[in-house]
């Protein structure tokens, strides 16, 4: 470039410099792109983000573990085995095997002097005293006291329910109960004992007496009351406990059942026994009755108001 200067009538014409601003590094400009808000070219290494004071530091990361450490002591594979033997220490405290359950009849004097029956009970098992009179009719219950009531549950099932459930709540020990039936003025009492191979699951009471809600069998005088310790009627009624010898025979035609005893047919049934006659009887809940006859292997029962021949199989 030429600069032209006018000087004492001369025309002088004189060469011109043109200095050029320095050209700046290729990362000063990525520095002020960077400034500007813009982002980095192509093959650049993204910038690090602005701090937040939420970054995973050291000592965070530490803290995150023990507290991991704290709620977690164990690994997955030891809680499986913690529960393992939790469960193995469980079994051995609590599991038994489950007690024999029986069903039982027992007769009842409310006499003084009278003893008290034993009525066998086992902790998680439920035992259902049932009371009836001496024609085998429901005799309500009217009250009741459990001696240990602290170790023992009994409970009335309805105001005019003739039944009572009994429960241990320990694994031994013993009690009575005390028992007021509806219209009587003398109560049955009976001992309670914790046992773990049996348990009375159902214990049926015939009362050697009359009661409210009384019922004359066609089958037998109104006055009739068998003998308290005939106990083999007793076990034919619930048919269990019978003698060692008793054999027990089919009956056909007829529902009933029938065991030859000391010389002697016992047959159980609900329905009334006409022939042959019956030495002794006794009645019981259902509408059930037992009678002694003589063998026989012919017997007639009255069944809805017929005359029912039913044949036994004597030996």
């Amino acid at each position: 470039m030429k600069s032209v200067t006018k000087l004492a009538g001369f025309l002088i014409i004189l060469p011109v410099m043109t200095i050029a601003p320095p050209a700046l590094a290729e990362s000063d400009l990525i520095e002020a792109y960077r400034a500007l808000g813009g982002f980095a070219p192509a093959g650049e290494k993204a910038p690090d983000p602005l701090p937040t004071g939420r970054e995973a530091s050291q000592d965070r990361l530490q803290g995150f573990r023990e507290a991991i450490q704290q709620a977690f002591p164990m690994t997955p594979a030891m809680i499986k085995r913690y529960r393992e033997i939790a469960a193995a220490q469980e079994r051995a405290i609590h599991d038994r095997e489950e007690p024999e359950g029986r069903s039982s009849t027992t007769l009842v004097s409310l006499e003084p002097g009278a003893s008290a029956p034993l009525i066998r009970v086992s902790p998680s098992i439920v035992s259902i005293i049932s009371f009836h009179d001496v024609t085998g009719a429901a005799w309500p219950v009217t009250k009741y006291v459990l001696g240990n009531g602290r170790d023992f549950t009994a409970d009335h099932l309805g105001e005019e329910s003739n039944n009572i459930v009994l429960s241990p709540k320990r694994n031994v020990g013993f009690t009575n109960l005390v028992v007021l039936l509806a219209g009587s003025d003398r109560p049955a009492t009976f001992r309670i004992r914790i046992e773990r191979d049996v348990a009375d699951h159902r214990f049926d009471v015939q009362v050697m007496s009359k009661g409210p809600n009384a019922r004359i069998s066609t089958a037998t005088a109104p006055d009739a009351v068998p003998e308290a310790g005939d106990g083999i009627l007793v076990s034919a009624l619930s048919a269990t406990d019978l003698p060692h010898g008793a054999q027990e025979v089919q009956v056909g035609g007829v529902d009933a059942r029938a065991w030859l005893v000391e010389e002697a047919l016992v047959v159980r049934s609900s329905h009334p026994l006409l022939s042959p006659s019956w030495t002794a009887s006794l009645s019981g809940p259902d509408r059930l009755r037992v009678y002694r006859i003589p063998p026989s292997s012919k017997v007639l029962f009255s069944v809805d108001g017929r005359i029912v021949q039913a044949d036994v199989d004597l030996p």
